[in-house]
């Protein structure tokens, strides 16, 4: 039957021409972009997958920048302790030259002023050298001034606790005197409650914190809240199996940390033993010189030569670490990137072969939708 008030031809028609038109649309749009998904309507679910892979893969370049400017901070470190060491090679050799009984009051002088240069430039260097504006070698890399801190801990992953915890440690020439790290134990904590009992903490930095213990009324408690107050990143507890006895310690670095105890449970101080790379006091070097006794100033001086190479292998094992790290970190990324591409790539020969079909099918389909409007053309010969 030809009518004229409705055309169904002409409407599937031209319905079948806007279908393809959107198809088109969408392929080109991912020919132009290179994108198989290109709006959540493409694919919600490969999208929610691709967004969280891109942080991944974000996350993993990162670390790796991160895992490289590591690796250069421990490299300047290890190089101005290849200097320290340089230096303190020289120094024995001019106590050995200065114990020859050959030498005379004036050569044993001459000497000496050497020695004493010498020492000044090992300190120079230690206090000198920095890292992006961080002290590397005075124990405070892994804080401010003064802080005692020299951990850095490098974020070497994607997420959240993937680290590496460098200790750059402290050269400091007197860091073989007593006292150097002090610690306090409090042997009765019965009664942690009472009135009165509280643990207060001198960070040498004119700080004074106090912890009551009437709000903290656990070993564990007290200590967590005290390092939590102060701030003091080297300041580290032990808590015994009990509960009932709490230790914990500081470096001192001639700031006067100390601590005090009201209540139950007094604190007992203890002066720590040299713990330093450079392993002996070698301090009085820059004023003294040698001294009279070549023997003890030989022992010292092997003991810092052998602290000093113990750090530099130290920094050495964690520069081959970083160098694992950053090849696994370009692997990783890799790997996640070319799974992400897998989801949301366009597939240009798919594509461009859909693109085809759609230009084909619109040809075909504007041809169609000409004839389908011919045939209400026809009515009116009729009408003739």
């Amino acid at each position: 039957m030809t009518v004229i008030n409705s055309n169904s031809a002409a409407m599937l028609t031209a319905n079948s021409i806007n279908r393809n038109e959107r198809m088109m649309t969408s392929t080109m749009e991912r020919l132009s972009t290179g994108k198989r998904i290109n709006s959540a309507a493409d694919d919600a679910a490969g999208l929610a997958i691709a967004t969280k892979m891109t942080a991944q893969v974000r996350g993993l370049d990162q670390a790796g920048r991160n895992a490289n400017n590591a690796t250069s901070m421990l490299q300047l470190a290890d190089g101005a302790a290849e200097q320290v060491s340089n230096i303190l090679q020289r120094m024995r050799e001019i106590t050995v030259q200065a114990a020859d009984g050959s030498n005379s009051v004036s050569d044993v002088a001459v000497l000496n002023v050497e020695f004493k240069e010498a020492a000044e430039e090992v300190d120079r260097i230690i206090d000198s050298t920095e890292f992006n504006s961080k002290k590397l070698l005075n124990g405070d890399a892994g804080g401010v001034a003064g802080s005692g801190d020299s951990s850095v801990t490098f974020q070497i992953g994607a997420n959240a606790g993937q680290t590496l915890t460098a200790d750059f440690g402290d050269f400091n020439l007197a860091e073989g005197a007593a006292g150097v790290y002090e610690s306090w134990t409090r042997a009765s904590v019965t009664d942690l409650s009472s009135t009165g009992a509280e643990l207060t903490f001198n960070d040498g930095q004119g700080n004074t914190i106090s912890v009551a213990s009437a709000t903290h009324t656990d070993a564990t408690a007290q200590a967590t809240a005290l390092q939590g107050a102060t701030g003091y990143d080297d300041l580290a507890y032990t808590v015994s199996s009990a509960g009932t006895s709490l230790t914990w310690t500081a470096k001192e670095f001639g700031n006067g940390v100390d601590a005090t105890s009201a209540g139950s449970g007094a604190l007992t101080k203890t002066d720590g033993s040299n713990v330093g790379p450079m392993g002996a006091d070698i301090s009085s070097f820059k004023t003294t010189g040698m001294g009279s006794d070549y023997d003890a100033t030989l022992t010292a001086i092997d003991v810092s030569i052998g602290g000093v190479a113990t750090q530099r292998a130290t920094f050495g094992a964690t520069m081959n670490r970083l160098e694992y790290a950053v090849d696994n970190l370009a692997s990783s990324s890799l790997a996640t990137a070319t799974a992400r591409g897998r989801i949301e790539d366009a597939n240009y020969a798919t594509e461009t072969t859909s693109l085809a079909r759609s230009q084909i099918i619109a040809q075909a389909g504007t041809a169609m939708l000409a004839q389908a409007n011919q045939k209400s053309q026809s009515v009116l010969s009729l009408l003739q």
